[in-house]
């Protein structure tokens, strides 16, 4: 897996993680937990696709009950919750294990909002 594109995140790493990356690329950030069950499906396809983007696309995970203050400050209610983030602030979101092309569209959405602002 490559290290520049998909890592774990934590609240005192999300400035350099998170907030500067988003002035460059969309940067997805996934909030989850190792208990979630619908958290053990997404993941992995939030991998992938972001891999398959060739460097397009930035993933930090955030283990929520490792890392709760971001998660508290963007009022996350339930997991998996996956925010974009552009310019250092969260523009898109959604939560749940969506289908593999529902997670793909909103991806897609992203880099048409960033290149659409660039």
């Amino acid at each position: 897996m490559s290290i520049e594109n998909v890592i774990d995140g934590s609240d005192a790493g999300f400035m350099k993680d998170v907030v500067e990356p988003s002035k460059e690329v969309p940067v997805l950030v996934d909030f989850w937990a190792p208990w979630c069950g619908p958290c053990k499906t997404l993941k992995p396809m939030l991998e992938r696709i972001v891999e398959s983007q060739g460097g397009k696309v930035k993933l930090v995970k955030v283990n929520t009950d490792e890392h709760q203050g971001i998660a508290q400050q963007l009022r996350v209610r339930g997991i998996p919750a996956v925010f974009a983030f552009k310019d250092g602030k969260p523009v898109d979101a959604f939560t749940g294990a969506l289908p593999e092309s529902k997670v793909t569209e909103f991806i897609e959405a992203q880099k048409l909002r960033f290149e659409a602002s660039s």
